[in-house]
């Protein structure tokens, strides 16, 4: 999977905007990583989640497919997927629920690092992250101020439905530091081939002069 490290393009919305990007925290998308670090360093120190919130709110933790109990033993590796949700309802949340109760009824899928897999080796790398449930209104305006990493063609099928919506809350829009015309970004990001692009969204308000 290639990144390409010369092209950002930035939103400056309004708050009420914001929300129409929250389903490409659902779909999921890419950050970077060094690889090598436990899934608890990868959280707390390189993506700047607190721990007490990691504690509080985020309840149910996935990684490549499987239920994460000990965050501490989970090594990242490149290309991971990682999927963060807060409490689920009902007997499968409870379940799926990390330090839950009924936790050692999955302990047949949960994850577990294999012997001789998960080297401590640091490289950079990218892994793909999904938020759901209320981590999306929580956390998604943290990831996207940070930068987020998606592939044009997706980001394109992503923003041409909202576009109408778009126009009305987007105070700017910027390709490497220029300013750009928002009906031309669709057409735009279709030209730009496959590579990854770090997306930015950002409240107008946390905008610094």
């Amino acid at each position: 999977m290639q990144a390409d490290p010369t092209t950002r393009l930035t939103f400056i919305v309004s708050s009420g905007a914001l929300k129409g990007f929250s389903f490409i925290l659902q779909q999921g998308f890419f950050v970077r990583i060094m690889t090598g670090s436990t899934l608890e360093q990868v959280l707390t120190e390189q993506l700047g989640i607190e721990e007490e919130y990691i504690e509080k709110r985020i309840s149910t933790i996935f990684l490549d497919g499987h239920p994460v109990d000990d965050l501490h033993g989970a090594i990242i590796h490149d290309g991971a997927a990682l999927s963060l949700s807060a409490a689920m309802p009902g007997l499968v949340g409870a379940t799926m629920r990390r330090k839950g109760a009924y936790a050692s009824f999955r302990s047949a899928i949960a994850y577990h690092e294999e012997k001789g897999a998960g080297s401590r080796h640091e490289d950079d790398g990218l892994i793909e992250v999904k938020l759901f449930n209320l981590l999306m209104a929580e956390l998604g305006p943290h990831f996207f101020k940070r930068g987020v990493y998606l592939r044009p063609g997706d980001l394109a099928g992503f923003i041409s439905p909202i576009m109408t919506n778009l126009r009305q809350g987007c105070r700017l829009i910027l390709l490497n530091d220029r300013p750009v015309d928002g009906d031309a970004v669709p057409g735009m990001l279709k030209n730009m081939g496959t590579d990854l692009i770090q997306v930015f969204v950002i409240r107008q308000k946390d905008v610094v002069s």
